[in-house]
């Protein structure tokens, strides 16, 4: 039998928009739904029964039973991380991974591209230029992404706060957050209890929440006041962030164009403060 998740991801373009629903939430919570009832799962995905239904007959499954026991098979073989590595070394031939690599990722670009909403984009850009303070938070590998975000927009726009967790003081390093204040948080699989515990305290301080994450927005709904789903699937053993990069770029370029005076004014200084023998001018 086809592996579940595969089936999921290949026929994910021809689902219907609550079987996309449905399929989001499977894969990013596979620990969590082998041994869910019918009545639970479409419970927790927001869904009736029979829409749950339908789609396991659209996988090829008699019914949700038959669908419940491939997802128990596969999780039962779930391999750990050393053991994907292996596993997509010998799957992927050398000359054909340059190839898959950039296909994988252009096809994460434009899904993620269709899954945006225009409103949700308008209220991002929004919120980002009217924060007192903008806070960006990143764990682990979307670190990187974060500070990238968190240096271009400081470039931009004043009192801009990139959330290191060096050493573990990140309550020191949001404890002043306020009404008025913005976090953009990267958040997708495994997800960060360290992360989601910032971003429960952010939201009891008032806090408006931003979260760049994956589609299965599901299971992250209540963290956030504006939610940008991304496809993050991979043709090795992590997930790809290309997608994820590709909007944060649209979010600086759109906050620039927002904004002119206060960007070419942040610009000014900062160019000021370079000219100031930092670099040679070479």
């Amino acid at each position: 039998m086809d592996n579940f998740f595969q089936k999921l991801t290949e026929n994910y373009d021809s689902f219907t928009h609550s079987q996309k629903s449905i399929a989001n939430y499977l894969l990013d919570n596979q620990d969590n739904i082998a041994f869910d009832t019918l009545e639970d799962l479409a419970e927790k995905i927001g869904v009736s029964t029979t829409t749950v239904i339908r789609f396991s007959r659209v996988l090829g499954y008699h019914g949700y039973s038959d669908m419940q026991k491939d997802i128990q098979d596969n999780i039962r073989t779930k391999v750990a991380l050393p053991d994907r590595f292996d596993k997509t070394n010998l799957q992927i031939p050398k000359n054909q991974l340059l190839q898959q690599s950039f296909s994988n990722d252009l096809n994460n670009i434009n899904k993620t591209l269709s899954l945006q909403k225009d409103e949700d984009l308008e209220q991002a850009i929004q919120l980002i230029s009217q924060a007192k303070n903008l806070f960006v938070l990143g764990m682990r590998a979307s670190f990187s992404i974060a500070h990238y975000l968190a240096s271009r927009i400081g470039e931009i726009k004043p009192n801009v706060h990139l959330i290191s967790s060096t050493g573990m003081i990140y309550p020191e390093e949001i404890n002043f957050a306020q009404p008025g204040d913005v976090c953009i948080a990267y958040l997708f699989p495994r997800y960060s209890k360290t992360a989601t515990t910032m971003l429960s305290w952010f939201r009891s301080c008032g806090v408006k929440i931003i979260l760049i994450t994956s589609q299965n927005i599901t299971s992250v709904t209540g963290y956030g006041d504006v939610l940008l789903p991304c496809t993050i699937s991979s043709v090795y053993y992590k997930n790809s962030y290309a997608a994820p990069l590709c909007l944060t770029n649209f979010l600086i370029a759109a906050i620039a164009q927002a904004n002119p005076e206060e960007s070419r004014k942040m610009l000014e200084r900062t160019e000021t403060i370079l000219s100031q023998g930092f670099y040679l001018g070479l």
